[in-house]
Parts: structure tokens; C-alpha cells; sequence
């Protein structure tokens, strides 16, 4: 991946993504705060105005005390005046006001009654009836109110303003006996006021539910709330809001009706202004970040450049491309530092391989030519093989087969390839070398090749094997009369290749093999042997050869035993790849 890439996506990964997931939460946070501080708000606001409400009832259901310890109601409805003109009188003059205070103070109340029990007290009209008007509803309330208590009734809690009604029961003076039951009608600008002070109006919606939060039946009550909306007041009966993603639900029992409210609201509603805005807000955030990417490409962008162009400068980079770089003045920042370092060293380098290693491959190409001039191999091939013709004319095998031989070391010798060749070939030429020898030396040599791998797939330098020949036959067999047996064996495991040259000649004494080996096998580098240290050189240049060649742990190893014979083992270690 190249740097400018690396660059967007760091810039993405790290800049890019973690704002807009940061700003997505930041966004989430406010906005769930602001609605829950809103929510919060409106429960305070409900509370108040149950406050405010419990405070009206108070005073309304003080009416009953102001009816209850006034001897004049009690002996009415007790039945001890024995007219009805004292009846009449009583009422007029001490009974009505208390009823006519009650209206003046209270301006809620639509209606006040007494339900009397006693037959022979006086009926008046709309003040004390009989409870047989009420079809034994009245005896059904009276029964269930205990003394020193009232009860309110709601009437038709799914209307949007239902009627309240207050219950309670009036005794004698010892309080031994029921004399009758009070009952105050109140009209709808009670449960409007406390609405409005709740905040219901506009599109806030209010509904009336059971203390266990069901709906008194299918109704109005219940087309204001969903199924949804149910089922989590009922899971979150406990918790005085709820909040969704589209709904706010506020609510509160009211423990004097028996009931509970519910204020319903959509979130839409509350955050309108903030919605119309969030667009605008979400673009602006949006260009804001892509003025921000953009200025970023641009000062990334000018860096990335500089650095490509160096980058692809220096892949261009050989003997015959050594051109330096061009750094503007003012562009003397960390990048520039390192392009003037690289300008530098390019002149260090040109200076180092024009100056030398060019006059070096000059010198040596020009003692090459002394060479070719001296030796002229085609010309010497020519000759080889114009002996070689002339002697299968005369059938003479033995000179026509050491020209043939012979030709062929030349030409493996003085041929322009590579330092490098396979090893079947390097054995080729080792079974030519030991043929001429053989011609020399007649039945004091013999020789054997056993090849068990697959040689023309193993690279190996050239004359790796020709030097050990060499040795086995200098120091092996030219130092001995009697016959000397060569073999040449290369065998291989899983993890190595192993070529084995054994002699049977007159061996290395232990002293001097001792010192060999002790210089075959050091690690560091070490002054090597002179020429005419009994072979030591020529082992010790293959032994360096094979390291530098396969590398890892191969190398040359040496063994011998004087009288008789030595063996050169070349381990090639195939874990560090051939």
C-alpha cells in the first residue's frame, strides 16, 4: 500500500470515523439529557398541580365539618324539631347560609345535598331529599364510609373532563348514630384547572387510567394510548415517566380518586425546533469535516510527494542511472535533509564505483585480453580437435581420446560463463580430468563415479570438485607405487547432500592434518596457507567457496589416516536452500 493511501486510511481510521461516531454519542447524550431534564421538568410541574388540586379538595371537603358540628344541621337531620315550621325556620335562618357560604367560597361546587335517613325530617328540595331518590345508591356509599372519612367518585373517567363527587357520612353530636350522607357535586373547572396546570393543552393529551394502570374500558381513555404504550406503564409502573423514541409519558396516581393520569406527548412536539435544525446542523458538521479532509489531502499530499518522488528516484537507481535528485531551497524541512543526504551519498557512490570498481573491471577485462591474446581458445580448440582427427585416421584411440579430453577441459575452463554451473556438469568435466590422468598413469589408477541424486538440479560453482581431484591424485597417488583407487560418490537426506572423495593413497600425516583441519574449520577469517603447504591452499579456497556459495552450515570436512588414504566430504546444507 503506498503512503498516500496509508495516509486517507489513517486519516479515516483514526480521524474520520471516531468523530462521526463521537458526534453521533455527543449528539445521543444531549439529546437524551435535554428530554429526560424535560421530562423531569414536566413530573415536577404534574406534582405541583396534584398538589395544587389535594389543596382544593381539602377545602372543599371542609364543607362537611362545617356541616357537621353545627348543631343546627345535626338537629335537623336528627328530626327534633317537631314542626315543619320550625323546620323551615331552622334552615332559613341558621342552616342556608352555611350552604350559601359554602357556594360563595367554593365556586367548584355545582351541587350540595344531604341524603337524609330519618322519614320524619323536613324534604326540602335540593338540600335534603331522601336517600329513595338515589335508588339505594346512597345507602351502598353510606355503608362503605367509615366514620371520620370521605370518598370521592369519579364519574365517566374516560370523558376528557369527568365529574367529581365527594361522599360522607354525617353523625349526631356523640357521634353514636348516622344522621345522613353529604354529597358535593363539583363541576369541570376543577379537573380543567389542574389540567391546564399539568400542562395538558395543544397536543398534549391526557387519559385517566385504574390505580393498576389498565383503562376503565374501551373507550376514549384507551384510543389515547396504544398497545405499546401500555405495556410499558405496566412494566414501568413504578417509574413516574417514561420515554421513548417517539413518546414522552408523564403520570402520577392520584390516590383520592383512586386513579391514575397519564399525560401523553411526542417527542417531535417538544424538539420541533431543534429537529428543523438538525439537518442544517448535520450538513454543516458534515462540509465542516469535508473543508477539514480536504485541507488534510492537501498538506498530506504535498509531503507524500516529495517523498514519492525520492522513492521513485532511487528504484531507478544503477551504475549506468546515478543522477541526483533536485531540492528547491526553500524545501530545507526533514525531508529535505534527507534528500540532500541522498544526493551525498549518490556522489560518494558514484565516485566510489566509477572511480574504482569501473578502473578495476577495466584493468581486469584488459588482463583478460592479454589472455585471449595469448591463448587464442579457438584457435587452441581447433588444433586439439585437428589432433584428435588425425589421430582416428591412424587409429590411435588413445591420442584421439586425450585431444577429445582434453578439448573439453579447455573449453570448461576458458569458456566466458557464469561462476556458477550444475553439478552433472561439474562431474563431466572431473571424469575428463581423470581420464587424462589415467592415460598417464596407466593401471596405477582407477576410478569410480556413483551419482545417487539428481545432479543436473544441484547448482554448485565452477571447479568445485576439479581441485579435490587434483589433490587425491597429486598428493593420493603420484607419492605411491602401488595402485590407487578414486571414488566419487554423492548421495542426499532431507535436509543435505553429501559428495564423498575418497583415495587410498598415502594419506596426511596426523600433525599436518591436524593443522588443515584446524583451518577448514574456523569461523573467523584467518590468513590462508601458502601454495606449498602440501595442498592446503586448494582446500582451503573450495572450503571458502562452499561456505560463501550455500551459506548456512555447509562445508568442506577432512579426514585421513597416513598410509591409508583421505576422504573429502562437501556437506550441502539444503535448509538454507540450495
Amino acid at each position: 500500500m503506498s503512503i498516500v493511501r496509508k495516509i486517507i486510511v489513517g486519516y479515516i481510521v483514526l480521524i474520520f470515523i471516531p468523530v462521526i461516531v463521537f458526534g453521533y454519542y455527543y449528539y445521543n447524550q444531549i439529546y437524551g439529557n435535554l428530554t429526560k431534564q424535560f421530562v423531569e421538568s414536566r413530573q415536577k410541574i404534574l406534582e405541583q398541580a396534584y398538589s395544587n388540586m389535594k389543596a382544593d379538595l381539602t377545602r372543599i371537603q371542609s364543607i362537611h365539618r362545617l356541616l357537621q358540628y353545627n348543631p343546627y344541621v345535626t338537629d335537623y337531620l336528627d328530626g327534633l324539631y317537631e314542626s315543619d315550621a320550625e323546620s323551615i325556620f331552622a334552615y332559613t335562618r341558621y342552616i342556608n347560609p352555611i350552604f350559601t357560604q359554602s357556594f360563595f367560597s367554593n365556586p367548584e361546587i355545582e351541587s350540595l345535598r344531604i341524603y337524609k335517613i330519618k322519614q320524619q325530617v323536613l324534604t326540602i328540595t335540593d338540600r335534603f331529599i331522601d336517600t329513595s331518590l338515589q335508588g339505594g345508591e346512597a345507602d351502598e356509599i353510606s355503608l362503605s364510609l367509615k366514620p371520620g372519612y370521605g370518598k370521592w367518585i369519579l364519574l365517566e373517567p374516560q370523558a376528557s373532563e369527568p365529574q367529581l363527587i365527594y361522599y360522607q357520612n354525617i353523625y349526631n353530636n356523640n357521634i353514636t348514630e348516622k344522621l345522613g350522607l353529604l354529597e358535593i357535586r363539583i363541576n369541570s373547572d376543577l379537573i380543567h384547572r389542574f389540567y391546564k396546570a399539568a400542562g395538558v393543552e395543544g397536543n398534549w393529551k391526557s387519559s385517566l387510567l385504574s390505580e393498576i394502570g389498565k383503562p376503565f374500558f374501551n373507550g376514549e381513555a384507551t384510543s389515547r394510548l396504544d398497545d405499546k404504550t401500555l405495556k410499558l406503564l405496566e412494566a414501568n409502573e413504578s417509574n413516574a415517566y417514561v420515554i421513548t423514541r417517539q413518546t414522552i409519558v408523564n403520570q402520577l396516581d392520584i390516590k383520592e380518586l383512586g386513579v391514575r393520569i397519564v399525560i401523553m406527548g411526542k417527542v417531535e412536539d417538544v424538539f420541533r425546533a431543534v429537529k428543523e435544525k438538525e439537518a442544517v446542523l448535520i450538513l454543516t458538521i458534515f462540509a465542516f469535516l469535508a473543508a477539514l479532509s480536504f485541507a488534510y489531502y492537501l498538506l498530506a499530499s504535498t509531503i507524500t510527494k516529495r517523498i514519492l518522488r525520492l522513492a521513485r528516484h532511487m528504484r531507478n537507481l544503477g551504475d549506468d542511472n546515478m543522477k541526483l535528485i533536485v531540492n528547491r531551497h526553500d524545501n530545507q524541512d526533514e525531508i529535505g535533509f534527507l534528500i540532500n543526504t541522498y544526493n551525498n551519498m549518490i556522489n560518494r557512490m558514484d565516485e566510489l564505483i566509477n572511480n574504482v570498481h569501473r578502473a578495476e573491471l577495466r584493468n581486469k577485462e584488459a588482463a583478460y585480453q592479454v589472455l585471449q591474446a595469448q591463448i587464442k581458445p579457438h584457435f587452441l580448440y581447433n588444433t586439439l580437435e585437428t589432433i584428435r582427427m588425425l589421430a582416428e585416421i591412424a587409429n590411435n584411440k588413445e591420442v584421439a581420446n586425450i585431444s577429445f579430453w582434453f578439448g573439453k577441459l579447455m573449453r570448461y575452463s576458458l569458456s566466458s560463463q557464469k561462476e556458477e554451473t550444475a553439478l552433472a556438469r561439474e562431474i563431466e568435466t572431473v571424469t575428463f580430468y581423470l581420464n587424462i590422468h589415467k592415460m598417464r598413469l596407466l593401471d596405477r589408477l582407477t576410478y569410480e563415479i556413483n551419482v545417487n541424486v539428481n545432479a543436473d538440479k544441484i547448482a554448485c560453482p565452477r571447479f568445485m570438485l576439479q581441485p579435490l581431484i587434483e589433490n587425491s591424485i597429486v598428493h593420493g597417488a603420484s607419492t605411491v607405487i602401488r595402485p590407487v583407487h578414486i571414488q566419487v560418490q554423492a548421495e542426499e537426506t532431507a535436509d543435505e547432500t553429501r559428495i564423498y572423495i575418497i583415495d587410498n593413497g598415502a594419506g596426511i600425516p596426523q600433525e599436518r592434518l591436524h593443522t588443515i583441519q584446524s583451518k577448514l574449520y574456523r569461523d573467523i577469517e584467518m590468513k590462508p596457507m601458502s601454495e606449498g603447504e602440501g595442498g592446503g591452499l586448494g582446500l582451503y579456497n573450495v572450503s571458502e567457496r562452499i561456505k560463501s556459495f550455500y551459506r548456512g552450515a555447509s562445508r568442506l570436512e577432512l579426514t585421513s589416516e597416513q598410509g591409508k588414504g583421505t576422504c573429502l566430504t562437501i556437506i550441502i546444507d539444503k535448509r538454507d536452500g540450495e
